[in-house]
Formats: C-alpha cells, structure tokens, sequence
C-alpha cells in the first residue's frame, strides 16, 4: 500500500515537472518566434506611432479587461475544480469582454492618439479580440496546461509572420501593424475554441445563470487586487503626456527582453496553482520554480552584461537606453520568483469555488502596497525630474521597477506562504540562484559578443545570438554536472516519455 501511494506521488511530481518545463521551453521558443514582430515593430515605426501601439496592446488593454481580470481566477479554479458550466460560461463571458473592450477601447483610443477614423476602428477591434483571446486561453490554461504553449507558439507564429509581411514587405503603416495583430487574434480564437469545443458542447447551459452569478459574487475578492493591481500601468500612460512618446517608446524597448523572457517562465509557473491546489506539494513547486529560473537565467545575465546589442538588435535610435535594459533583465529575475511565489502562495488556499474569496481579497488587499508605492515614486520621478535627460529619467524608472517586485516578493512570501515553505525557499532556491548567478557571469564575461554593434540586423544578432547561446549550453551542462536533483528529474523525465514513445 505504502508502495502504491509512493508511486502515485512520484509519478505526480514528474508530471508536475513535466507540465511546467514543457510549458516553459514550448512557450520561450514562441518567444523567441515573437522577438521577429518585436524587432520589426521597434525598427519600422516611428517613435510615435510605436509608442501609440505599446499603449494600446499593452496599456490600454488592461483597463478593457477588467471584467477578465475579476473573473479569471473564478474561471481558472472553476475549471480545474471540474465546476458544472464552467466552460459555456466562459465562453459566455468572452463575448461579454469583447463588446466592452470595444467600447473602452475606442474611448481611450480616441482620448490618447491622433490617428485616421479607420486605424481607430481596427485598433479598437484588435484590443476586443485580444480580450476574447485572453478568456479563451484562460480556459485552456485550466483545462489543458501543455496546450495553452502550443496555442501561444501557433499565436505568435501567426502574428510574427503577419507583423513581418505587412511592415516590412508592404508598408511601414500603423494601421497594418493592428490589422495585423487584429487577424493573428481572431485565428487564434478560433483555434482555441476549437480546442475546447467538445468541452463546451457536454457541458451544463442550465448552469450559465448560476455560474456567472457566483463569479460575479467571487468578483469582490478579486475587485481590490484588480482596482489597485491597475496602478502600475498607469507608469506609461503618466509618462506620455508628462515626458512625451519618445520616453515611452524607449520604456517598451528596454523592458521587452525582460517581458519576453518573462513572460515565458510564468506561463510555466501558472500550473503551480493548479498543482499545489490539487496536491499541497510545496517541495515540488519550489523545485519547478528553481527549474523554470535555471531555463532562463543564462539569457538575462548575458543581456545584462551586454545591453548596448540588445539595443541595437531592436533599433540603435534606442541606444542611449541601454543601460535602463540591465535594470529592467536584472527586475525579471525577481519577477520570476514573485510569480512562482504568488501562484504557490494562491494554490496554498484550499478552499473550493468561490468560498477561497476570503483569502485572495486579503492577498490582494496587501498585494497592492509594492504598486501604489511604485506609481507614486514615478509620478515623483516624471513630475520634479522631467528636465533631466531622458537616458536617466529612464535609469530611475528601472530602478523603481526593480524596488515594486523586491517589495512584492518580501509581502507574498512573509504574509502568504506558510513558514516552513518560506525556510524551504530560503535553503533550497536562493543559494542555487546564487551560485548559478556567478557562474552565468563567469561565462558571459570569458564568452564575449564577436563583435562591435553596428547599424546592421542581421550582424547585431550574430554578434550577440551566437555566444550568448554558447554560453547557455555551457551553464546547462555545468548544471547538470553539478545539481544531483535536476540530473536525476532529466533522467526520470527521459525515462517517462520514452516509455510513452
């Protein structure tokens, strides 16, 4: 008996592991896929009209999905929890978000650019339809965790190769580049419902009603962390009329490495939710924390020692931003951490269906502090300091980013993870990090770039792809020459999918 449950805990914690890495690696190779339209979007718009789609497919976009961002947590946990009319529900609701993303969209649109009646349209459609991707892929997230990284990458696959037909072969047009992003939506929606359909046509229509009513009373543990949680996007959306686009545009240059990079780990992470809700297995979760930090942490050093490249690959008009790109790869570690730390910290909460309200109003009610503290330090910032050069206005933006995730990560850890997971942390990961810190420094600092950047793309990625990735094979193997743990995960990973092959 006792052999079986071991097992059965075993085979739970590879499958853990396995989820949440293939997650990851799938995920940051659609990163890497989406680096095209990133690159293309910096070089082939002017500042203006660059600045004016990072707010909207970025900013903007978030005020729009307010009605996802109270409901996505019921939506997620009612999946997992197996919760009759979950899934007509959520599809249900992402009609709901599209009308009133419309709306919000064409408003601020309308208040924030100057551009024809018909780009306002399309950008306004290509916000909406971005929202009822967001409710489709949350769905997909709780129900098939490895299959959201497939949509993502057929997503970002689609929209690279759309971004780049249309600004680099047609024209350099705003306009092209919503349509674009507009038409990679709608596709991808229909992918993902398709995904889902034979989910959504066995499930309860009776329950639509209950449902959404229940969600929408859930909504209120959600309400303060969505209100406050708004705060920090108000930074670019301060700094446009305070300081101007060009800042702005240098903002969402410099930070999108380390959103990418990101990003691509917290996709992974997201199924530690499910799994610590399901299991209570917090060792597991750290271990995928600390696998999903290891993945990436080659990257981020080497972009942190050379950031003058990473520049350079997305537009030298950008380089004299390039030391705020440091700031904002050496702010992603901790962002990572916080994340992995919030979705244990959100799995730690056992109760089912809308009666765990009362622990996320209260995680989200202390959550808000490191935002509030942020926006008013940068309102500071753009308000007293707006003569400075711009160079280190954007420096001291990098560096209040850094302090908002160093608070978050100390309020989540101290308030929501139980004190033993906390030791756990501090004796299991943080030591690792370390360690594997210096040793991705100590390579990219004997491996240097091959060259000195230049104008040219194609050059600037040579110079800098080519020994970055040596680098990172070289720390991938001295890490599984020196960690017995993840030697042994591969060797149990390999072992369990051949045995599927």
């Amino acid at each position: 008996m006792n052999y079986e449950v071991n097992q059965e805990k075993t085979s739970q914690r590879l499958e853990a592991i396995r989820v949440s890495t293939s997650r990851t690696i799938i995920y940051f190779i659609s990163i890497l896929i989406n680096l095209i339209a990133t690159i293309v979007l910096a070089r082939k718009l002017i500042p203006t009209d660059y600045a004016i789609y990072q707010l909207a497919t970025k900013r903007i976009i978030s005020y729009a999905t307010i009605p996802l961002s109270l409901f996505s947590l019921w939506i997620y946990r009612y999946i997992v929890e197996k919760q009759s009319g979950a899934y007509i529900s959520s599809v249900v609701f992402a009609f709901i978000q599209w009308i009133f993303t419309l709306i919000i969209g064409i408003i601020f649109l309308i208040f924030y650019s100057k551009v024809s009646l018909l780009t306002l349209i399309v950008a306004a459609l290509s916000i909406s339809f971005q929202s009822f991707y967001y409710v489709i892929r949350t769905a997909i997230d709780a129900a098939r965790p490895v299959r959201l990284s497939l949509l993502e990458l057929l997503y970002r696959t689609l929209y690279s190769s759309l971004i780049f037909i249309a600004l680099y072969l047609i024209s350099n047009s705003l306009l092209l580049a919503f349509l674009s992003t507009l038409v990679s939506f709608i596709i991808s929606s229909i992918i993902g419902l398709y995904w889902i359909r034979d989910r959504v046509s066995k499930d309860n229509a009776k329950n639509i009603k209950n449902t959404l009513k229940e969600w929408t009373l859930g909504s209120h543990a959600t309400a303060l962390g969505v209100g406050f949680g708004l705060i920090p996007s108000l930074d670019a959306m301060i700094a446009y009329p305070l300081v101007g686009s060009l800042i702005v545009a240098a903002f969402f240059v410099s930070s999108s490495v380390s959103t990418l990079l990101r990003d691509s780990t917290n996709v992974g992470l997201r199924y530690l939710h499910s799994y610590v809700l399901r299991t209570g297995d917090f060792k597991t979760a750290i271990r995928n924390l600390e696998i999903s930090l290891t993945l990436v942490l080659p990257l981020l050093i080497y972009g942190i020692m050379y950031p003058k490249y990473v520049i350079y690959i997305y537009n030298p008009i950008y380089s004299w931003a390039s030391i705020a790109v440091s700031f904002f790869l050496i702010t992603a570690i901790i962002e990572i951490v916080n994340n992995g730390i919030s979705q244990i910290a959100s799995g730690s909460i056992r109760e089912s269906g809308i009666k765990a309200a009362k622990g996320f109003a209260k995680m989200n009610l202390l959550g808000v502090l490191p935002s509030i503290i942020y926006i008013a330090m940068l309102a500071f910032v753009f308000i007293l300091f707006k003569k400075m050069p711009l160079q280190d206005i954007l420096l001291i933006w990098g560096i209040v980013y850094f302090i908002r995730y160093l608070l978050s990560v100390i309020i989540t850890s101290w308030f929501f993870i139980p004190k033993n997971v906390n030791k756990s942390i501090a004796l299991q990961l943080t030591p690792k990090l370390l360690l594997y810190i210096m040793v991705s420094s100590i390579l990219s600092y004997i491996i240097r770039p091959l060259g000195s950047p230049s104008n040219r793309l194609l050059i600037d990625i040579k110079y800098l792809a080519i020994p970055g990735l040596i680098q990172a094979l070289i720390f991938y193997l001295i890490v599984i020459l020196i960690d017995k743990g993840i030697r042994k995960n591969l060797k149990n990973y390999l072992k369990n999918y051949l045995k599927r092959i």
